[in-house]
């Protein structure tokens, strides 16, 4: 009777031994998952501050350019109400009508700009460049369309162009050709 005892005593560390063996199995795997996973997770905050840092740059070029145009648009302005404080009656009215022929820049408050664009939900942020890219139908010979940096290194990736020759043409870096490959 001790002896089937201890038989089964000796069967039941087996199995014990067995299922802690197979434990250890299952937390070494999920472990290596979560070193993967914190891996991944590392390179995509990298990335993703790198194409945040290349946006807040554009940003700023942008702000810059529309605050230089603003102040280009001043002077012209300026310049051109001294002017007519100068001549006569009729040469106010051929010069209005002259100036009403000139293409002028849209008087937006920069500020004003950057607060709606903030604001904006990235969804609605979409230029129609690239709704022109999701449904090539609908465009007209017409109307050229202009592509922004992202579809044309996505429609140059389609053609079978390396991330180099499409940072060659685009004359911007490889990182940067990435990052718009990336986040498509």
């Amino acid at each position: 009777m001790q002896t089937i005892f201890l038989v089964f005593l000796f069967l039941l560390n087996m199995i014990a031994f067995y299922i802690i063996a197979l434990l250890y199995v299952k937390v070494s795997k999920f472990n290596n998952l979560e070193m993967k996973q914190q891996k991944l997770m590392e390179e995509m905050d990298n990335a993703i501050g790198a194409y945040l840092t290349e946006m807040k740059d554009e940003n700023e070029r942008l702000i810059k350019i529309i605050e230089e145009r603003q102040q280009k648009d001043d002077v012209y302005h300026a310049g051109s109400q001294g002017d007519n404080m100068k001549e006569s009656n009729t040469d106010k009215i051929v010069a209005q009508a002259e100036s009403d022929f000139v293409l002028k820049s849209p008087k937006i408050p920069v500020k004003m700009a950057l607060k709606s664009y903030q604001s904006m939900p990235i969804s609605a942020k979409k230029t129609e460049t690239d709704k022109a890219v999701e449904d090539p139908v609908q465009e007209t010979a017409a109307e050229p369309i202009e592509m922004d940096d992202r579809s044309l290194a996505f429609s140059m990736q389609q053609q079978g162009m390396s991330v180099e020759e499409i940072a060659k043409q685009l004359g911007k870096g490889k990182t940067y050709v990435e990052l718009l490959l990336k986040f498509r």
